[in-house]
């Protein structure tokens, strides 16, 4: 791979990018493809990533991190780990690091353990200066050198791991167990959490990236230009901060400075390739027949038709009202928003955007002499605290300021057991690497409710503002008055018209020490295991932790989402940015911030807003559409201004369309090697065998099944645009289509 990268926190398309630049390094610099996953060190691993090694070309898999499980002992040294899909990579766990051969008879030991669980009599033994195989010193070799004159001693050989793979490939290994599940660690938890920043960077990042490489690919098929260059440099910022020690906020302070550096210039990169292409798609579109009023293209950078919220930001400094049209002359509701004394944006929802597409609509300004639009952002204080719209009723209470009632008219359900939205201050000491693990004592601190103000009320949202704040008890301050307190937090609840989900913003300001944050949402529904999104895929864990092997998975990594659902309904707790759950019974909570002092002793201090959503359902998760509310969530529908001009593309055009929409396009990149080849990335999400068809922007002349490393593959039937394509549930699909 490109470095050696956290192995849950990355998304998929992130997956594929770092084992194709990295086994490209090595065709390039070793002229040889990398056979083997070496990755001793990162902090557990998804269950997607054999799918991921055999689609890059790697036979073989060695990490010794699972050894440091704190709950349970992994049963297996040599096994079969298999994916969701099926498909299954020979894994190898040696017992440890050797940073020095001082004793000889642990060594003894090991190999006496190996040929018990095994049955093979040769141990590969993982050693060097350094915590995972550097190199080794001359006193080790001396050593080692010693050993090997002991006619006592099992026999000692060199020789590299490759070699060693290829010695048990001699044998019979149909027999060795297979392992059907994600490599949990159980230890290490925080690194879902620490360095909130760098999280939020990291799923920014994979965002922008992705949708920067759709554009591009879509302008290149209509003669733009195809940045690739510039995408492959941002993309390999992005990766590089994927590594084990960064991404997962175990790193000292020094990094994450160049970490932000990195990322900015991987932003203005991928931001430059996203709005070349947008601008010549744009271009291109006959904005000509509109009459009057600002064209607004509106571009849906996922693969399904969707309808959700748009925004504009109006011209700095610009007092004028103005409303939306469609290209029909109806008005669109609206709502302008102030964003700060000089800033403002005007927000609307925007209906079934086409796929992979765009549609378009009118900014008009209106001539305030003869028509005002109701102020809507004038705050006042609540006297209700209650909103509600079509969809939801949110009942807050007014002594403490958390939510007692979420009631969907839709389901006709009350979401909620408890309060909900519970921000929970939790006394959180690691007794080693603090960092790393997180530190539960079971204490909760208080947090004081100060009041609540209705910002919005408008045509398009609602928004309730809660305010509170929070001094650690015990804490001594100087000042003359009373206590003040260390960090406060302001949020919003907002519901959208036309939107069936409850969104949550949360600012804070966050000056706490051995603290760790979550928000707690206790459902009205319960089961035995929650469901999680992982890069990819999905994952059910047990919600009651009864079973041993489940005891040591308290605190769990997840991509955009968690459902708790029955066959009656479910709830998704939607994320952006965050990566650590927990679900017990019917509480669901999403980790927010910790605050550990070691190696960074100002992680996650200072100013912090994210966000995160519940969407409720009929019936299990794979009946709903949580997946695309979750890819909604974190790809925002994007606006582009544009004047009055002639083209060839029409108003409003769907670029690449698929029939079955449990069948996600993640991506869509030029090929590597072949500037007359793309490559479309897409997986089935829901865990069924599916038959679909696949509309293209244009016709192709040849159509195959690929991988990661972009080889041609068997033929893909197409017809025209279309292709005919039998997915298999649960699997990444590679296809690469030339013109």
């Amino acid at each position: 791979m490109w470095v050696e990268p956290d192995c849950n926190l990355p998304g998929g398309d992130s997956w594929s990018r770092q084992l194709l630049y990295g086994q490209n390094y090595f065709k390039e610099n070793f002229g040889k493809l990398a056979r083997l996953d070496w990755n001793p060190d990162s902090f557990g691993y998804n269950w997607n990533l054999p799918q991921f090694m055999v689609k890059a070309g790697l036979d073989a898999f060695i990490t010794q991190k699972i050894g440091w499980n704190d709950t349970n002992v992994f049963p297996y040294r040599l096994f079969w780990w298999q994916s969701p899909d099926g498909t299954k990579i020979l894994t190898y766990f040696p017992f440890d690091y050797v940073n020095e051969v001082d004793d000889p008879f642990r060594l003894v030991d090991w190999l006496r353990q190996f040929d018990a669980n095994t049955g093979f009599n040769k141990l590969l033994v993982l050693f060097g200066v350094g915590d995972h195989g550097g190199g080794p010193s001359i006193q080790m070799m001396i050593r080692i050198d010693k050993l090997r004159e002991l006619l006592i001693y099992p026999a000692i050989e060199f020789g590299t791991a490759e070699s060693y793979i290829g010695w048990l490939r001699k044998h019979d290994l149909t027999y060795i167990p297979t392992w059907n599940d994600e490599l949990y660690l159980e230890y290490h938890r925080g690194t879902a959490t620490t360095q909130s920043n760098i999280k939020k960077w990291n799923r920014e990042s994979e965002v922008l990236l992705t949708n920067a490489e759709k554009f591009s690919s879509l302008a290149s098929l209509f003669g733009g230009s195809y940045n690739k260059e510039i995408l492959k440099a941002a993309w390999k910022n992005v990766l590089f901060n994927q590594f084990h020690d960064i991404l997962p906020g175990s790193g000292i302070r020094e990094i994450y400075l160049d970490a932000d550096k990195d990322y900015r210039e991987s932003y203005k990169l991928a931001d430059f390739a996203l709005n070349s292409s947008l601008h010549f798609i744009t271009e291109r579109i006959n904005t000509s027949t509109i009459a009057n009023g600002n064209p607004v293209i509106i571009f849906n950078s996922l693969s399904w038709k969707r309808t959700d919220i748009a925004d504009i930001t109006l011209p700095e400094g610009d007092i004028n009202d103005y409303t939306i049209y469609s290209i029909e002359g109806v008005e669109i509701p609206s709502q302008i928003i102030e964003i700060n004394k000089l800033n403002r944006k005007i927000i609307f929802v925007v209906a079934d955007v086409p796929s992979l597409g765009y549609k378009t609509y009118v900014l008009k300004q209106i001539d305030k002499n003869l028509e005002s639009k109701e102020e809507s952002t004038l705050q006042h204080d609540a006297k209700e605290f209650d909103i509600e719209n079509s969809y939801f009723r949110v009942s807050v209470d007014p002594d403490n300021g958390w939510i007692k009632n979420i009631f969907d008219k839709q389901l006709n359900k009350e979401l909620l057991s408890g309060y909900g939205n519970k921000l929970q201050l939790l006394e959180d000491k690691p007794k080693a690497y603090d960092a790393w693990n997180i530190g539960l004592t079971g204490i909760e601190f208080p947090s004081t409710f100060r009041n609540a103000k209705l910002v919005e009320d408008g045509p398009v949202r609602k928004v309730l503002r809660l305010y509170r704040d929070y001094l650690k008890p015990g804490t001594v301050k100087s000042f003359p008055t009373e206590d003040f307190p260390n960090s406060f937090f302001t949020q919003d609840i907002i519901l959208y018209n036309d939107i069936d989900r409850v969104d949550f913003r949360t600012e804070v300001e966050w000056w706490e020490e051995k603290t760790m944050l979550k928000v707690a949402f206790p459902f009205s529904v319960s089961d035995t295991v929650a469901t999680y999104e992982i890069p990819f895929g999905t994952i059910k864990r047990s919600t009651i932790l009864s079973a041993q092997w489940d005891k040591g998975k308290w605190e769990v990594n997840a991509q955009k989402w968690a459902d708790l659902s029955n066959d009656q309904f479910g709830t998704s707790l939607i994320n952006k940015n965050k990566y650590g759950y927990d679900t017990r019974k019917n509480i669901m909570r999403l980790s927010l911030l910790r605050s550990p002092n070691w190696p960074d002793p100002t992680a996650d201090r200072g100013d912090h807003s994210f966000e995160y959503a519940l969407f409720p359902h009929k019936g299990k998760v794979e009946e709903s559409q949580t997946v695309h509310k979750a890819y909604e969530f974190n790809y925002p529908l994007i606006t582009l201004l544009t004047d009055f001009h002639k083209g060839d593309l029409p108003l409003e055009k769907s670029f690449v369309e698929i029939l079955s929409q449990n069948v996600i396009v993640t991506s869509i990149k030029k090929a590597e090697e072949n500037d007359n080849a793309w490559i479309v990335t897409l997986y089935e999400s829901k865990g069924v065998d599916t038959d679909t068809e696949i509309t293209l922007p244009v016709k192709p002349s040849k159509v195959v099944e690929t991988n990661i490393l972009e080889d041609d593959g068997k033929a893909v039937e197409f017809q025209n645009e279309k292709i005919n394509l039998a997915i298999k549930k649960n699997s990444v699909v590679y296809l690469k289509f030339y013109l």
